[in-house]
């Protein structure tokens, strides 16, 4: 059983293939049609050519015909065969043939009648003597030849006596048949096809060689994304693949770069999200341990008794004091996770930026007036109406106020510094107290980060007032900047657009 050549199943094998079909296909009937346009063209030109020669025979061989001159007949057949390079026949009035002569046989031969079959018919013969021309192509054993039938007009010739004829219509008095061999026109034809199979021959080459660079264009960012994507199920996801062309596979490719990038970026954010819902476990249990420790033991001292009447107030107090941080830590984490997960909507309004930054100061002077820090407040006009939320910005500033008067030493400085620097709100909290080293500066906007041991901080704080701030400050489409210098003091900058 005959096996039929597989599909490639490679698209570079379909891409080579689907190329080189259509051009050889295109070739191929682009080419026979032309061949035939030309063989038509050819045969029609030579028809018309021994049409006109067979009228001129006719015409030359009438007057002897109608004189019955057959020798003369003869002789002028003779001459135009070999002139014509033609087989030439006389039909006589009586519709018979009575001379033949075929320059390609011995010239000694001649003979009258049929001699192979190359011929009329006797309603071809019919057609000529009415006076009509007769072009029939003839499909002899080894050559095609074109047979041309002429009839011999009587009235336009004088007979022997000198008197022209009496009829009004000239009178079909005979016949002649040019056949002419078509070899020469077979052997052009030929040559032509051969040169149009030598020229498709070459435009298929031509058509593979770019068939085989486009394919390998086309297949060769994809053969990459493919090695890529395997990486990627490998877990390596920094494949990123080289960009060659700006065409659609090269968009394809800046697509996938695009998602790797994207793949990378949510790995690594969720890498750092369960970091940080580790951490938070921790930061979370080690912030509730304490108070509930203190709030627990304090409880059972004075349910068993051990605790003096006197000295119940202090440990009430104590134990009250915990609570108000448990409950503070608790509405921070609550406040902290609906930020996250978008569920604190703005309360939007036509806010007043003195009045606002007024009210956030005074809010917080009376804590940094206890720790006997100096506290300033630097308003520069003209400050815009802003668009927010009134009570969160508040909050933003009086968590950056709070932090700083916490770190910062009795007999240093707080300002608040309010201003507008272009189309930009800058409210600016600057502190002398004893700053955050550098490696520090980009996690202390994390929950319960602990910054350097120096940094000692009292029980009163929750531990996410800075990632509140942040999370508050992006809501209002801005950020919270901070630069700092050990030893030094700290400054936090929120940038708002108005």
């Amino acid at each position: 059983m005959i096996k039929l050549p597989r599909k490639p199943s490679s698209l570079f094998g379909k891409l080579m293939l689907s190329h080189l079909v259509v051009v050889a296909l295109s070739l191929a009937i682009i080419g026979f049609f032309l061949t035939y346009l030309i063989e038509n063209y050819f045969f029609s030109a030579r028809e018309l050519e021994v049409v006109g020669q067979a009228r001129d025979t006719a015409y030359l061989i009438g007057e002897d015909l109608a004189n019955d001159d057959l020798e003369a007949v003869k002789k002028t057949a003779e001459t135009l065969a070999y002139s014509l390079d033609a087989k030439i026949r006389v039909l006589n009035y009586n519709r018979l043939f009575v001379y033949t002569f075929d320059p390609e046989k011995d010239p000694d031969v001649h003979y009258k009648g049929f001699d192979d079959g190359v011929g009329l018919e006797e309603r071809e013969i019919d057609h000529v003597f009415k006076g009509n021309m007769l072009v029939k192509k003839v499909y002899g054993p080894v050559l095609q030849r074109v047979l041309v039938a002429a009839p011999v007009m009587r009235g336009d010739y004088e007979t022997e006596s000198g008197s022209r004829s009496d009829y009004e219509e000239p009178l079909v008095i005979g016949a002649v048949t040019l056949s002419v061999p078509l070899r020469g026109i077979e052997e052009t034809i030929a040559q032509i096809s051969r040169l149009m199979l030598y020229s498709g021959a070459i435009g298929v080459l031509i058509a593979a060689i770019i068939a085989f660079s486009l394919s390998k264009t086309l297949t060769r960012p994809l053969q990459k994304i493919n090695r890529a994507v395997l990486d990627m199920a490998g877990g390596n996801f920094r494949g990123k693949i080289d960009e060659e062309s700006d065409d659609e596979i090269g968009g394809l490719v800046k697509t996938f770069n695009y998602s790797v990038e994207q793949v990378e970026k949510t790995l690594e954010e969720q890498k750092r999200l369960e970091k940080l819902r580790r951490n938070l476990v921790a930061n979370v249990s080690h912030e509730l341990k304490a108070p509930l420790a203190s709030v627990r033991g304090f409880s059972e001292l004075m349910l068993d008794g051990l605790i003096d009447e006197s000295e119940k107030e202090k440990y009430l107090k104590v134990i009250l004091e915990n609570s108000v941080h448990l409950s503070r830590l608790v509405d921070d984490l609550l406040v902290l996770s609906h930020l996250e997960s978008g569920q604190v909507f703005l309360e939007k309004e036509e806010v007043s930026v003195e009045s606002l930054a007024r009210w956030s100061f005074e809010s917080v002077a009376p804590h940094g007036d206890a720790k006997e820090i100096k506290m300033i407040l630097d308003l520069e006009p003209p400050l815009p109406v802003f668009r927010g939320d009134r009570h969160r910005l508040h909050e933003v500033l009086v968590n950056l106020l709070e932090n700083a008067i916490e770190f910062t030493p009795p007999g240093g400085e707080v300002r608040l510094k309010v201003c507008r620097d272009g189309s930009q709100l800058v409210m600016e909290v600057r502190d002398t107290g004893c700053g955050i080293h550098a490696d520090e500066l980009s996690s202390i906007f994390d929950r319960f980060y602990k910054v350097d041991k120096s940094r000692r901080r009292s029980n009163k704080g929750s531990g996410l007032g800075l990632a509140i701030a942040r999370q508050l400050a992006e809501l209002h489409g801005g950020r919270i900047e901070v630069e700092s210098v050990p030893e030094r003091g700290s400054t936090f900058r929120v940038l708002l657009p108005v």
